[in-house]
């Protein structure tokens, strides 16, 4: 069981927790599931493609293009109005969509969390485990984002609203000086403001959903308990988060280099598969301005591109896995249910060393260092 690590001291269980979950030995099935974690929690990112510049339909796309811009410039409603159910009917697919995404996030970090603790990581039995907490999660994580817009609107509108009154804006030469100065402190003050809320976000990811999960609350009484424990050791969470800082910065560098060249050498056989149909369709006197064939091609590129951003999902396993390691290895000596769940006390009456080999009777041969002990 540890003692009271660190920040710096979590690093090395951190390192060896990753090491045995995903290479004592190397499992293929963990790995593409803890993909699916990190993609659907946002942890690593994914790249797009572009398409083939086809001359063929250059001036087709110039006049589409240059009808779009005419449009925007002078709307004509009248056009709009008979897609305008449409219209509205993509948007709120949209924004379903993406609260759907927002609550399978929410869902995950609570997989996440288990898998680490558990070194296994079952997504259909997790989320069936877990939804309830992420429900709650999910509602916190709403009202913060909302909170967090509306602080944001606040300290940037309160004084640019003020500045307007006073006429700054409409003069601004004659206050040049002012405005310099006033859209300095501006800036600063939006910066700490974005530090702060970030730093929120960073506890209650590495820290609430544990203490959601493991108490069985919701965000608000876990944010009650977790304050209290960060009361008692307020310089400790403080390096913690200088090190996840700077932790993050060198991954991100790091897989951001592999992933390049990981994406660069899958897009060598997807250009030869782009080019092979590109010269059939062109042989089959394919037209590639119709709508139907357009289809197509979107949804090949969407395909390709959602296996490249899987790919970078199953690259960034270990970075996965250590930082949801260096949380819990940081955090389990301070918060109680946690440090049981991830060094669990051995049953009762089971010996904590092994017991001392007897002398070797006659006509039995003795115990050897590593052999099992008789049942």
């Amino acid at each position: 069981m540890p003692g009271q690590l660190s920040a710096p001291e979590a690093l090395s269980p951190a390192f060896a927790r990753t090491k045995r979950m995903l290479f004592q030995p190397f499992r293929f099935g963990l790995w593409s599931r803890l993909a699916i974690v990190a993609l659907l929690t946002g942890e690593a990112g994914g790249g797009g493609g572009g398409a083939p510049n086809l001359s063929g339909i250059r001036t087709s796309g110039d006049d589409k293009w240059r009808a779009a811009t005419q449009f925007f410039a002078n709307p004509d409603w009248q056009q709009v109005q008979p897609y305008l159910g449409w219209i509205v009917a993509g948007f709120v697919a949209l924004i379903g969509v993406v609260l759907l995404w927002i609550y399978s996030d929410c869902v995950f970090r609570f997989i996440l969390l288990d898998a680490v603790i558990t070194g296994q990581c079952r997504l259909r039995e997790g989320w069936r485990k877990w939804r309830d907490n992420g429900r709650d999660y999910f509602v916190w994580v709403l009202a913060f984002g909302f909170c967090s817009l509306l602080l944001v609107g606040i300290v940037a509108g309160i004084p640019i609203w003020l500045a307007w009154r006073a006429g700054w804006l409409q003069k601004g030469e004659d206050h040049l000086g002012a405005l310099i100065g006033g859209g300095l402190l501006l800036g600063l003050a939006i910066l700490v403001l974005i530090v702060a809320l970030a730093v929120v976000d960073l506890f209650a990811r590495d820290f609430l959903i544990p203490v959601m999960a493991l108490d069985n609350v919701d965000a608000a009484e876990g944010w009650n308990r977790l304050l209290a424990m960060m009361g008692m050791e307020k310089g400790a969470y403080a390096l913690y988060v200088v090190m996840k800082v700077v932790l993050a910065m060198g991954a991100a560098i790091a897989f951001t280099i592999i992933n390049l060249i990981v994406i660069l050498v899958l897009l060598i056989p997807l250009g030869i598969v782009a080019l092979v149909g590109y010269l059939a369709g062109q042989g089959l006197g394919l037209n590639w301005d119709n709508i139907s064939v357009d289809l197509i091609l979107v949804a090949l590129a969407l395909l390709a591109l959602a296996g490249l951003m899987y790919v970078v999902g199953f690259v960034y396993s270990p970075g996965l896995v250590f930082f949801e390691s260096f949380s819990l290895e940081f955090f389990a000596a301070r918060y109680g249910p946690l440090r049981m769940r991830m060094f669990p006390a051995p049953p009762a009456g089971t010996p904590l060393v092994a017991p001392p080999i007897s002398p070797p009777t006659a006509g039995i041969p003795p115990l050897l260092p590593g052999d099992a002990f008789p049942a």
